[in-house]
Order: structure tokens, then sequence, then C-alpha cells
């Protein structure tokens, strides 16, 4: 994983410390994370279209649920991250959005950032 390297610890590092507040860094943490969902997205919507998962699946919220427990290892407790870790978040990601848990929001026309999109 990038991010368990010396490099990606010191990305981590700026994008996540005092230095996040900086404008320009702040802006470059918003366009790593957009850039990510955005890619990822199609994924989700392609496993909605095949029945994989439910059709009302918030894209958004099913990534942010798959990558909040490998962040908090790497921010918050440093424990190991490997793919036993990839793993289980997927198994329980999976498990909620398969029970309803990430459902797009009422607005169906909120997109990643929470910001409405154009009808």
């Amino acid at each position: 994983m990038a991010f368990t390297s010396p490099t990606g610890q010191a990305i981590l590092a700026a994008m996540f410390t005092g230095a996040a507040h900086l404008p320009e860094i702040a802006a470059a943490r918003r366009h790593v994370f957009d850039d990510r969902l955005a890619r990822a997205e199609p994924v989700v919507m392609r496993a909605m279209e095949r029945g994989e998962l439910p059709g009302d699946t918030d894209p958004a919220e099913l990534l942010k649920t798959l990558a909040a427990p490998i962040y908090l290892r790497l921010l918050i407790t440093t424990d190991l991250v490997d793919e036993t870790t990839a793993d289980q978040a997927v198994r329980v990601t999976l498990a909620a959005a398969r029970a309803g848990a990430l459902q797009a929001a009422q607005n169906p026309l909120r997109n990643r950032g929470g910001q409405e999109r154009p009808a």
C-alpha cells in the first residue's frame, strides 16, 4: 500500500496535520479524494446495474465506508494495514450496502461533494 511507505507517510502527515489548514494543502487533499471517488464511482454503479448492490446505494458513502477503517489505522491507531485489513473493510462495506445502510440521500441530485448536480 502506497501510504505505508515513507513517502506515503509524509504525504499523510502533510494532508492531516496543521499543514492541512493551508489553502493549497486543503485544495490538494480535496482534489485527491474527489478524484478517487470519481474514479471508483463507475465501479459501484456497474455493481448496482448487475444487481450486486441495491439500486439506491450511494457510491460516495460506500467508498467512504470502505476507506474509513484503513485510514483509521493509518492515521489514528497506526495498526498494520495489510490485505487482511482491506478484505475485512470490503466485507463490512458490502454487508452494510446490501443491508441498505448506504442508501443515497433523499435528494437524488446530490453528488460526491454534497452539492446538487444539474438535472
